[in-house]
C-alpha cells in the first residue's frame, strides 16, 4: 500500500512540483495551502507523514505543529519541516514541537527531500 504524504505549502508552484515528485515515487499525495487547511486535511486523510512549510500569510507552520500536538487524532503523525526560513529559534521550536527535521528548501533538491522523507518513514514506528 502506498504511503500517504500531506504537503502543506502555500506557494502553488512548489506544492505542484513536490506533489508530482512524490507521486512519481509512489506516494499518495494530499496538498494544503495553509496551516489551517493542513490541520483539517491531516484529520481527514491521516497521512503517514506531513511535509510542512513554516511561513504562511496567516498561521505559521509552528502554529500547525502546536495544533497537531494538541489533537490526539493526529498528534502521532510525523512531520518534516521544509522552509527557506533559516532562523535558529524557529528551528529549535519546530523540533521541540515534534518535527523530525527542519530542512532548508534551498539546500535540498526535491529528490533529496523525498529520500529524507522515505528514510524517516522507514525508521518510524507509527501506532
Amino acid at each position: 500500500m502506498a504511503k500517504k504524504i500531506l504537503i502543506v505549502e502555500d506557494e502553488k508552484i512548489l506544492a505542484d512540483m513536490y506533489e508530482e515528485s512524490f507521486r512519481q515515487h509512489g506516494f499518495d499525495v494530499a496538498v494544503a495551502f495553509s496551516a489551517e487547511q493542513g490541520i483539517t486535511l491531516a484529520n481527514l486523510e491521516k497521512p503517514d507523514v506531513v511535509l510542512l512549510d513554516i511561513l504562511f500569510p496567516v498561521s505559521s507552520g509552528i502554529e500547525f505543529l502546536r495544533a497537531k500536538r494538541n489533537d490526539p487524532a493526529i498528534a502521532f503523525i510525523p512531520v518534516v519541516v521544509f522552509s527557506n526560513y533559516d532562523d535558529p529559534e524557529t528551528k529549535r521550536e519546530a523540533v521541540d514541537l515534534g518535527a523530525l527535521a527542519y530542512l532548508l528548501k534551498t539546500s535540498f533538491t526535491p529528490q533529496q527531500i523525498i529520500e529524507r522523507v522515505e528514510h524517516f518513514l522507514s525508521s518510524q514506528t507509527t501506532p
